[in-house]
């Protein structure tokens, strides 16, 4: 192939990677602005007495798999996870992917950094039934970034490599994109989140996935 037709190709793909990333920073931005004097949106309320109804009828197996899926993204666990996962890739002598692994909590940080500035209250019991308690400022939800970007960036990393075996990159696909769809689920369900929270947790994280992946493909 030509080298001025790479060049075009990579100049291409380069302008839709900064298109897609400024689109994901100035909607994240709009959000967390109208989040900061809003603590709850309309349709937020409409969500999630939705997932909620008949909640006390219903409370398992719904409580039961909402709990498990946000099981890991509790610090102590996500921290586990993330050191155990750089050590699997270190042991198979895949150092890149074990780097990256470690930068993940940079993502964690950014997240509690917007979550001081925009400072929203947690869901009010009042309005919904709460299952899990929280005190920490609501958006964005950091089980979202965190899900987004570790379990994105791990489908990222299987898929890379021809040497790992397909049906280790289907499963770990297949696990990998249940927990990032159902933690919005189970964040709502459980009362800790709005919906508006969840969105804007998966803006962040796909804004530092698409930053953590740039550098990951760069040769």
């Amino acid at each position: 192939m030509p080298l001025s037709l790479v060049r075009k190709q990579m100049i291409r793909k380069n302008n839709i990677y900064y298109i897609v990333l400024g689109l994901l920073i100035g909607v994240f931005i709009w959000l967390a602005v109208m989040s900061h004097h809003t603590p709850y949106f309309r349709f937020d309320l409409a969500i999630t007495r939705f997932l909620q109804r008949g909640i006390d009828e219903s409370a398992f197996p719904w409580q039961g798999l909402s709990y498990f899926v946000s099981f890991f993204g509790i610090t102590v666990v996500a921290t586990i996870l993330i050191l155990s996962t750089a050590l699997v890739f270190a042991l198979n002598r895949l150092w890149r992917e074990s780097i990256f692994i470690i930068l993940l909590p940079l993502a964690s940080a950014i997240n509690y950094f917007t979550k001081t500035i925009v400072d929203r209250p947690r869901p009010d019991g009042s309005l919904i039934k709460i299952i899990e308690k929280q005190f920490d400022p609501s958006f964005p939800s950091g089980h979202t970034v965190f899900y987004t970007v570790f379990f994105g960036f791990l489908i990222a990393a299987m898929w890379h490599h021809t040497k790992i075996s397909r049906w280790l990159k289907i499963s770990v696909t297949a696990f990998s994109i249940f927990m990032i769809v159902s933690v919005s689920f189970s964040r709502i369900y459980l009362g800790a989140h709005w919906a508006s929270d969840v969105l804007a947790g998966y803006l962040l994280g796909g804004i530092c996935l698409l930053i953590l992946l740039f550098g990951y493909y760069r040769n």
